[in-house]
């Protein structure tokens, strides 16, 4: 009957005769604002007086509100000393305000406008007076109103007389500033004179925990509590800033606030398909309803309404979000008269079906994705047999990142005829297919809606490309729940696309970081299928296999299943008698974005552990999965700054911000609120005292001859410092590394070495933890004092790799080389260590050893 289980426990009271009379508490209880905190309606009112010209030129509307705080605390301690009571009446705070806001209007105009934009704001609570309702309809018990507010009995009848509410009749309303006793002093007594009822005879439903359940409970009534905030969303709350005073900075819109998310983020956690989700997939759940839950279903009101304006009656989703995009679009489009359906597309099949000639352009388009695939994989996906390709077979596992190998690759397909010829082919029997698929789903002519997650639009520009090709009079037009950058250049020619959160990359200040690390994104809105690979003779998909654990798969369900239970309360008032804002409007979807960066540029620990073992398949033909927070990845965290941690590319890294929650949560904080100020993170990153590190590839005419590469050292963590950087290595003989540009004490924690070789498809990696077990490194300028103990002894010490020519010949064929180096540095004066003789005992050399080493373990 109720789907708060909160509200059961009350209608149970009442239903088994254990209790005559209800009470309740109004406001977070029968009615909420659509803001996050009480206070912040002031923001709203003071804009609403600014806009009406209310306000004086020196006051903003932020001011206003503080004003409007310190004149109630007024109101109240004046109250204290004339009537003994702390509580305050509307009219006694408006004569302390007033004074603040010449030329303002009259006394009853403002007490006026406070109380229209307290009604613009206010929704019934729809669970609560369904149960009200019930309460007097069914059992025919009465329900009495107890308020702690400012406002007087009429003023709160006013605020009552609401179209969700015409049919409830409250049996009397008790406000605190009319009776000059608060809850807890005096307030539950006078309702239980007036019903003439014992305490044991009523329940009370209010949502603080001192004033509505210790207070009800003095006065021996049941009380159930109908909290507002769970702990955990107030941590999400507090770190998207919508706790605490208004302020210029609070994030809510001047007029809608915040669209009344927090109220429905909080009302889901409390609805009976929450409790029934498993313990362990309870994160997972409650982050969908919480985090993602506002911007899908702001998406999927967003994307109805849009299609409406195109004139379209069926929206086509792209698999393979599309099964769930669909699920989030079907029923704000049903309430448009809109069908939705899916449809199987990729950018693998689009763009190979977008092949006519063979030339390098079209093949091309299978190269746009984020990280390059290898040889062998670009010629499988274009359907050539690897062995018959003379030249490339080789070069199967090399990954076309390598500098040249791309216009090699291509060059090497197109100019072969018998090749060319066979993708060609190839791509025309997809063609067919597809299209005779197409021809299924889509209309002849007129405009195609379609829509997809995002983030460029490729797949939409092959498809109206594709279906021009084959005759069709049509235009396919994109919504998405993002696009980047990349979208412009397809708007530039002529494409219709639009995004949600942002469009086009902006705005780019919060998108930034959501673009940097989409996986989380994508992957909980995947099916638990493979991506399309093709269509057989029959016109059926061909999917890849789809390799996602169980586990992931559970968690993923979970959190889809908490997004749709968030669009379902929203839905709810969305189409109550009093319709909910629409989330489609821009300030809704702003606020929606800065939801979405906050979890990913600033997720809290508990939440990068839930999410940190899931794994990314890049839906390019590809049967790799990698996971977002990599254990080797973990362990460098306390050597990264902010400039570090901004500058791991996603090669390397998908989710930064998840792996410094877990290993260094100060460097995860501290950058996170850094690229949300918009700044660079160098600004914040102590530059080490080393100095900067140079890397030098011998290819034949020494080290000064070679290629050399330079990276900028900062101290992290107790002073460390880790260095990661790529030098061309073609032809290397040698490497040498000058880790330090002064004196000083350096402890060498790892030193990695990763040569990338043809025809390899990982790099060989030369890893090196002691200097003094590794007979191939050569020290210059620095004296051993440990195994990983250097004293620098000279402005350019150097560590010198030398292959071993009978187990490292390989070198020879390397193309590019990876350091990697982790380091402590204690900077010391320019006179040489010293130490004092004395008489027996251990060995000098020994014990200075070990007091370096001590010195050093207390200051890295």
């Amino acid at each position: 009957m109720f789907t708060d289980v909160r509200l059961a426990e009350v209608w149970s009271q009442l239903e088994s005769g254990g209790a005559e009379a209800l009470t309740l508490d109004v406001f977070d209880t029968l009615l909420w604002r659509m803001v996050p905190e009480p206070s912040h309606a002031f923001l709203v009112l003071g804009h609403s007086l600014a806009a009406a010209g209310k306000l004086p030129p020196m006051v903003s509307p932020a001011q206003f509100a503080q004003l409007r705080i310190g004149a109630e605390a007024l109101a109240r301690k004046r109250s204290k000393a004339l009537r003994d009571t702390y509580e305050a009446r509307l009219d006694e705070i408006w004569r302390e305000l007033i004074p603040g806001l010449p030329g303002s209007g009259s006394l009853e105009r403002l007490m006026a406008a406070e109380l229209e934009a307290e009604g613009s704001l206010l929704r019934a609570d729809l669970a609560v007076a369904q149960l009200a309702e019930m309460v007097r309809t069914k059992l025919d018990k009465p329900v009495y109103l107890v308020s702690d507010t400012y406002f007087s009995p009429d003023q709160l009848r006013r605020l009552l007389r609401r179209p969700e509410l015409s049919g409830v009749s409250f049996t009397d309303v008790f406000t605190s500033s009319d009776a000059g006793l608060g809850k807890g002093h005096g307030l539950f007594e006078q309702v239980l004179a007036a019903a003439g009822l014992p305490g044991s005879r009523v329940v009370h439903l209010g949502d603080h925990p001192v004033a509505d359940v210790e207070g009800a409970r003095e006065s021996g009534i049941v009380a159930v509590h109908y909290d507002k905030l769970r702990d955990k969303l107030k941590e999400t709350l507090t770190a998207e800033g919508l706790l605490g005073g208004p302020t210029a900075d609070t994030p809510i819109d001047p007029v809608a606030g915040d669209f009344g998310m927090t109220t429905l983020r909080a009302r889901a956690l409390h609805r009976t398909d929450a409790f029934a989700v498993p313990p362990g997939l309870r994160r997972h759940w409650a982050t969908g309803a919480t985090v993602f839950g506002p911007a899908f279903a702001g998406f999927g009101e967003w994307a109805a309404e849009r299609s409406q304006a195109y004139g379209v009656d069926h929206i086509h989703c792209l698999m393979r979000e599309g099964d769930f995009l669909a699920r989030v679009i079907a029923e704000p489009a049903a309430d448009r008269g809109i069908d939705v359906s899916t449809l199987w597309a990729s950018r693998q099949v689009c763009a190979l079906a977008n092949v006519y000639e063979g030339t390098p352009d079209e093949l091309g388009s299978f190269l746009v994705r984020r990280r390059a695939p290898s040889v062998g994989q670009l010629l499988v996906q274009l359907g050539v047999d690897l062995d018959s390709v003379a030249g490339l077979s080789a070069l199967a596992e090399r990954r076309l990142d390598v500098p040249g190998l791309v216009d090699e690759t291509l060059e090497a397909l197109c100019s072969d005829d018998r090749i060319r010829g066979e993708i060609v082919l190839s791509a025309g029997r997809l063609r067919e297919r597809f299209l005779r698929y197409l021809d299924g789903q889509l209309p002849e002519s007129g405009t195609i809606m379609i829509v997809d997650l995002g983030w460029g639009g490729t797949i939409q520009a092959l498809l109206g490309r594709l279906l021009r090709s084959a005759g069709r009079e049509v235009e396919v037009v994109g919504l998405y729940l993002a696009t980047n950058a990349a979208a412009q250049a397809h708007r530039l020619a002529g494409l219709q696309l639009e995004g949600y959160l942002a469009s086009g990359g902006e705005p780019d200040r919060l998108f930034a970081p959501v673009m940097r690390s989409p996986e989380i994104l994508e992957q909980l809105c995947m099916p638990d299928v493979g991506s399309l690979a093709g269509f057989d003779e029959h016109i059926q998909p061909i999917l890849a296999v789809d390799r996602t654990s169980r586990t992931q798969v559970a968690q993923r369900a979970a959190v889809q299943n908490g997004v749709l239970s968030f669009q379902r309360e929203y839905l709810r008032y969305r189409r109550s008698e009093a319709p909910m804002p629409s989330l489609g409007q821009d300030g809704a979807r702003l606020a929606a974005l800065r939801m979405v960066n906050r979890f990913v540029s600033r997720p809290t620990a508990e939440e990068a552990y839930a999410f940190g073992g899931w794994s990314h398949d890049d839906n390019f033909g590809s049967d790799t999965a990698e996971g977002l927070l990599p254990q080797d990845m973990v362990r460098r965290m306390s050597y990264l700054t902010p400039a570090d941690l901004a500058t791991i590319p996603m090669r390397d890294l998908y989710w930064p911000a998840g792996v410094a929650s877990v290993a260094n949560r100060s460097l995860a904080v501290m950058t996170g609120l850094v690229i949300d100020a918009g700044l660079d993170p160098a600004t914040v990153s102590a530059e080490a005292a080393a100095g900067p590190v140079e890397v030098y590839v011998d290819t034949g005419a020494d080290f000064v001859n070679g290629k050399k590469e330079i990276a900028t050292t900062y101290s992290g963590r107790d002073g460390l410092s880790l260095v990661r950087l790529r030098v061309e290595a073609v032809g290397a003989r040698r490497v040498r590394i000058d880790p330090a540009g002064r004196r000083g004490l350096f402890r060498l924690d790892w030193l990695h070495l990763a040569f990338h070789v043809n025809n390899a498809a990982e790099p060989r990696v030369v890893k090196i933890t002691s200097l003094a077990e590794t007979p191939s490194i050569q020290i210059v300028g620095a004296r051993l004092v440990q195994s990983n103990l250097l004293e620098i002894l000279s402005d350019d010490p150097q560590l010198i790799f030398n292959p071993d020519p009978a187990t490292q010949a390989w070198i020879g064929a390397a193309y590019a080389l990876d350091v990697e180096l982790a380091f402590g540095w204690l900077g010391l004066r320019s006179e040489p260590l010293a130490v004092t003789a004395q008489a027996g005992g251990e060995p000098l050399v020994k014990r200075a050893a070990r007091k370096v080493a001590r010195e050093m373990g207390g200051r890295l």
